[in-house]
């Protein structure tokens, strides 16, 4: 009997060790891509007292790292390389210490502008913006995607410029800033090519530019930003995936000096307009917040974040406001618990973390932390 009660005695220690040990791992961790520096940047989100970035380490990966994408369990993270020779790099994401330890490397078949994981974690999509392309690679059980693409198509529009899925993993959205339209191509993920081929689409108006989108949680509303003008679209979503535009609302102070852009192309490109790009709007990240209730997104000229409402039931925006951030804020990210921005600057050494008003949805800024050269792309991760 003694021997039963010390059995049970020591079995509750151990498992209340392994609860404990769980516990620790739990953490939320930041990887931002340095383009010129050819790494990632990772850092700790400390929430405690004074919140801050506590940085990791840099982890390697090759000259224009840009897009990142974590899996949707939080375990693996992605990042497309975007010089010859195009690559994906594939890292495993220390629960305990956000330390990202390199997988495996494997070929692109073309300059990916944008990256994805399908909501099952078996897909890892891509969109080129050069090459007006779309990828899919099968991700195995490890999370190491398979060394060559199962598809690799044309995308049936110019300049796409970001890619993902909805949250009933039916509909893959990639807006097309060259035709000015967002194409919705239907998505299975138990077919050995998932992706349609066949899109439908539908038109912004001319000039538009349309670059990044966010999907509301309910997956009944989307949000799509223009690179261009500055303006958010508001779209309803039907249950076949079609968007509906119910509203569109700039996202600049209506005293801007900012007058709308032109898409940037390489010096030479025949049918490249001239402008002047020191007073162009060129807006480039959109986010919201895991609740649904406040929504954000970054113009790179100005260096500013815009912050809006949402109403909840209409899906509409309400304009709050901008303020300043890193210089040239090409991307930025919330935090899964909703309560922090972390927002790179391409021509900025230092990241800022900003806390989020849980009422209002304003933020505020709390602090900076050194970053690489060329910081672009900022993706959060909480471990389990």
């Amino acid at each position: 009997m003694k021997n039963r009660k010390t059995l049970a005695v020591t079995s509750m220690v151990a498992c209340l060790g392994m609860a404990c040990a769980a516990v620790a791992s739990a953490g939320t961790y930041v990887y931002v891509s340095n383009q010129h520096d050819a790494d990632i940047s990772a850092y700790e989100l400390v929430m405690a007292d004074a919140p801050h970035l506590k940085p990791i380490h840099n982890a390697g990966a090759a000259k224009l790292v840009m897009p990142m994408a974590a899996s949707p369990d939080g375990k693996f993270l992605y990042a497309a390389a975007r010089a010859k020779p195009f690559a994906l790099y594939s890292y495993r994401i220390n629960p305990r210490t956000g330390e990202l330890q390199w997988i495996n490397t494997i070929p692109m078949p073309d300059s990916m502008v944008s990256i994805g994981v399908d909501q099952t974690g078996q897909w890892l999509l891509g969109a080129s913006y050069g090459g007006d392309t779309i990828s899919a690679h099968k991700l195995g059980e490890a999370g190491i995607p398979e060394p060559d693409a199962r598809q690799f198509f044309n995308s049936g529009g110019s300049r796409p410029h970001s890619i993902k899925t909805d949250l009933s993993n039916n509909t893959v959205y990639v807006p097309h800033l060259g035709t000015d339209e967002i194409r919705s191509y239907a998505f299975d993920a138990g077919k050995d090519k998932p992706v349609a081929e066949q899109a439908t689409a539908i038109s912004t108006e001319k000039g538009f530019g349309p670059r990044h989108f966010a999907v509301a949680p309910g997956n009944k509303f989307v949000y799509v930003l223009s690179e261009l003008t500055g303006k958010v679209n508001v779209y309803e979503r039907k249950e076949n995936g079609e968007l509906l535009e119910i509203q569109s609302l700039s996202s600049l102070p209506s005293d801007t000096k900012l007058v709308p852009g032109q898409p940037r192309v390489p010096v030479g490109t025949p049918g490249a307009v001239p402008f002047d790009e020191t007073i162009a709007v060129w807006c480039a990240d959109i986010q919201m917040t895991p609740n649904g209730r406040f929504l954000y997104t970054s113009e790179r000229t100005g260096s500013t974040l815009s912050q809006f409402a949402v109403d909840a039931q209409t899906g509409k925006l309400r304009y709050l406001g901008q303020v300043p951030t890193e210089e040239g804020p090409r991307g930025f990210a919330i935090d899964p618990g909703g309560k922090f921005v972390v927002a790179s600057g391409e021509k900025s050494p230092t990241v800022s973390l900003y806390s989020i008003d849980q009422d209002s949805g304003l933020l505020t800024h709390l602090g900076k932390s050194p970053v690489g050269k060329g910081a672009n792309w900022v993706t959060i991760v909480k471990t389990d």
